[in-house]
């Protein structure tokens, strides 16, 4: 099966100084230390993954887990202290302005835990939202949020 996203060895560490860090973190300290010890927190410790075309995935765990920070890096939404993020076969972290615009516009999105759907809107109008801020008629519009998936 096609690989659609694939994560080569990412690492997410928040503080002052990050790549400082990476290496208490591979040789084994614990996340309750680094930030005990550096202030740093750690987000994500070496993922490695592969996510097929077809199907639909889950990402689940515990709350402070890691969920949305591993999402957020998909999209570039965050930038990883180390590693690589794979999408269709382009290096989503080699992107430059431009390019990433585009590709958050047309080829990845996120829904936040905490979104606000326009109340006088129906699901379909909220649904097709963004189509129509990017200037797509809502007829094709429509037509597009409606296609299932194979």
């Amino acid at each position: 099966m096609e690989t659609k996203i694939e994560i080569k060895q990412l690492f997410k560490i928040f503080g002052s100084n990050p790549l400082s860090m990476l290496e208490n973190v591979c040789h084994g300290m614990t996340k309750d230390q680094l930030n005990e010890q550096h202030k740093h927190v750690l987000g994500l410790s070496n993922i490695n993954l592969k996510i097929p075309a077809e199907g639909i995935q889950v990402v689940m765990g515990l709350s402070g887990s890691g969920k949305s920070t591993l999402i957020r890096h998909i999209n570039r939404l965050i930038e990883p202290t180390t590693g690589e993020v794979w999408i269709d076969g382009e290096n989503v972290l080699e992107m430059n302005d431009k390019t990433l615009r585009e590709f958050r516009r047309n080829r990845a999105s996120m829904v936040f835990q905490k979104f606000a759907l326009l109340p006088h809107r129906t699901v379909m109008e909220n649904t097709i939202y963004g189509l129509e801020i990017q200037g797509m008629g809502e007829k094709e519009a429509e037509k597009q949020a409606s296609i299932a998936s194979p």
